[in-house]
């Protein structure tokens, strides 16, 4: 095998990664040195931007590249089926990865990220973990190459120190032995690179390949090849900075680009419709951002950006609600509607009718749209989004809304519960009349950030923690469900049979109902980050959304007690 990586190219993406806020998993000064042994492989699996490869090593089964932000992905090289990445929820050190390597004789993997060195155990499972200064290397250094040799594993580093380990892992080392003299040593990384000559290749799917090595999208994004494998089978495995991962057949020259990952690691609002779930985020956080949708069924990963799409006025989402056939987006610059079968979009804004361009969130009935903004809420009628002239959006309560920061929207019945900055405020959309609640021993403070029902119950999160009202007795409940988390921000709540769960910047909290207690979740465990905007159940998995990028959680293994 060998790797092409021109010295030209290697130098922009040093380049970048230097002037560019390295992702860190030391959080708090934590330090992985293994996977958690109390979870099986696959319990905890995140998902962040993996447009930026590094580097490439082909395996016996899959491919492995090497990401800026997202771990290892991984790909079947059969059957060309995206598995699930390596991250630290998996037990890596850092998700920054600047070498990855295979060792065809023992199979581990072995990788260099910007932490740490790292290496998989193909029958524990595991991942174990040598950080930089724990064998002498500056974190102002990295390693740009692995070799493997016939007893020692080498690592070369961009200052030229080079260490080494044993092949079945162990302590680092530094050597002054000079490996590139050995040709012995099969390299990867920095060390494997060749001339970058590439054929002609042909592409499908609205791409353009330039044989200087620069792959074009249907929408002018031009990716360089910064990383290329040839293996046994005739292909071409590439690596591209800022399109992801491709594979070229060099019998036919045709290259395929394998999309997989989020537009931006920024996740803030989840929704899930026909077996598609859609993401949606705040912050942008380089040249690509925008609203992802990955359809588990055809394994499909794809991109909506405002800059392509000229009814999307702003991907800037902060909610997402399935409705039908539809989703309603809430977004930075008015409401955005999808319709999935016609895979048509429609946008509204102040000129249509809304209080406010600054949507946080929607609720839907058969009839109408409950649109939260940054100046109360308005509805939408749904048999006038016809025509455009026939739009009919009228405010709901604006003397007793006007100005007021509804957060969260939850409809109960004809119930119509909101959380605002003044409260907690309830409108029946029946009799449409309404107020701010005024309940005896309601919550603490008139910050209401998010509600979520249950049966007969609402969950409240607030800026100093969980508030439970039963609906049924009508009264507040006491310690146990609510007020056992005071002073913590809750950025999400969400209620369901058996747990409740509250995403906050400290992690995730679970509220157990069997022994009423509350447990902590956080990157220990195999969150992806503690700062967690937002959260959706699926079953016997949860769904949370961070800063960082996209964290799935199997909370229901009934052989394992959280």
């Amino acid at each position: 095998m060998k790797t092409s990586l021109g010295s030209r190219t290697f130098a922009f993406v040093l380049f970048t990664l230097l002037v560019s806020q390295p992702v860190e998993a030391q959080q708090g000064g934590l330090r992985q040195r293994e996977t958690n042994s109390r979870y099986q492989e696959g319990d905890w699996i995140s998902y962040s931007v993996a447009r930026y490869i590094t580097s490439i090593a082909v395996g016996r089964e899959f491919v492995y590249f090497g990401t800026r932000h997202s771990g290892i992905i991984r790909l079947d090289r059969y059957q060309y089926r995206w598995e699930f990445p390596w991250t630290t929820s998996n037990g890596l050190a850092d998700n920054e990865i600047w070498a990855v390597a295979f060792d065809e004789e023992s199979g581990y993997i072995w990788c260099a990220s910007h932490g740490a060195i790292s290496y998989y155990h193909p029958t524990a499972r595991k991942w174990r973990n040598s950080y930089k200064d724990e064998f002498g290397m500056s974190f102002g250094d990295e390693i740009e190459s692995i070799g493997i040799g016939r007893e020692k594993v080498y690592f070369e580093a961009r200052s030229g120190r080079v260490f080494e380990s044993s092949r079945f892992g162990g302590i680092i080392l530094t050597t002054t032995e000079r490996p590139d003299r050995n040709s012995e040593i099969e390299w990867f990384g920095r060390k494997a690179q060749r001339s970058g000559d590439y054929p002609n290749f042909f592409m499908s799917d609205g791409y353009l390949f330039d044989p200087d090595g620069i792959v074009e999208d249907f929408n002018f994004r031009r990716g360089e090849i910064v990383t290329a494998v040839e293996d046994d089978w005739g292909n071409l495995w590439v690596g591209t900075w800022g399109l992801g991962a491709g594979r070229g057949d060099l019998r036919n020259q045709q290259l395929d680009m394998h999309a997989f990952g989020l537009a931006s690691p920024s996740v803030n609002a989840l929704a899930l419709l026909d077996d598609v779930l859609w993401i949606g985020g705040l912050t942008a956080t380089g040249p690509i951002t925008g609203i992802t949708s990955w359809d588990f069924r055809r394994e499909l990963w794809t991109t909506f950006e405002q800059r392509d799409v000229a009814e999307l006025r702003n991907d800037e989402i902060y909610s997402i609600t399935p409705d039908k056939e539809s989703l309603w987006f809430a977004t930075g610059h008015g409401l955005a509607l999808y319709a999935t079968r016609k895979s048509e979009w429609r946008s509204f804004d102040v000129f249509d009718g809304l209080s406010s361009n600054l949507v946080f969130d929607t609720a839907v009935d058969d009839s109408s749209v409950w649109i939260a903004s940054d100046n109360g809420i308005d509805q939408l009628f749904k048999n006038s989004v016809g025509k455009k002239d026939s739009i009919k959006i009228q405010p709901v309560s604006p003397g007793n809304l006007g100005l007021v920061n509804v957060r969260d929207l939850e409809l109960v019945e004809n119930l119509l519960w909101a959380a605002t900055n003044s409260g907690i405020y309830v409108f029946d959309t029946a009799k449409r009349e309404g107020g701010f609640s005024a309940e005896f021993q309601g919550p603490i403070t008139n910050q209401i950030t998010s509600i979520s029902r249950y049966a007969n119950e609402l969950w409240f999160g607030t800026a100093e923690g969980v508030e439970v009202f039963d609906l049924e007795e009508r009264e507040w409940l006491g310690s146990g469900e609510g007020r056992m988390i005071s002073a913590k921000y809750i950025n999400k709540i969400v209620a369901t049979k058996d747990a409740a769960w509250a995403a906050t910047n400290k992690g995730v909290m679970k509220f157990n109902r069997k022994d009423k207690n509350w447990r902590t979740f956080t990157v220990e465990d195999g969150l992806l980050d503690n700062r967690v905007n937002t959260i959706m159940l699926d079953g016997d998995y949860i769904w949370f959304g961070s800063e960082n990028g996209l964290t799935q959680f199997f909370w229901n293994d009934p052989v394992r007690i959280d």
